[in-house]
C-alpha cells in the first residue's frame, strides 16, 4: 500500500486478522469499491462469499460498499 497520503485523502481504517489498522488510500479504494460492485452485482460472487465465508459477508459487503460510496 502507499505511504502517500494528503490531507484531503481521508483513508478508511480496515483490520486484518491481527487487529492491526490498515490505511487505504484513494486509488486503493477505489479498486475496493470497484470489486464489490463487480461481485455485489453478481449472483455467482454473492454465492461465492456465501459459500467461501457465510451469507453475513455478503451484507457485511454491501455495508462496506455503502461506507466507501457507491458508485
Amino acid at each position: 500500500m502507499s505511504a502517500d497520503n494528503t490531507k484531503t485523502d481521508a483513508n478508511l481504517d480496515l483490520s486484518d486478522r491481527t487487529a492491526a489498522l490498515l490505511m487505504v488510500n484513494k486509488d486503493e479504494r477505489k479498486l475496493i469499491r470497484e470489486l464489490l460492485v463487480m461481485t455485489l452485482n453478481s449472483e455467482n460472487g454473492k454465492g461465492q462469499i456465501r459459500k467461501k465465508l457465510g451469507a453475513q459477508y455478503v451484507e457485511l459487503g454491501e455495508n462496506l460498499l455503502k461506507a466507501l460510496g457507491s458508485p
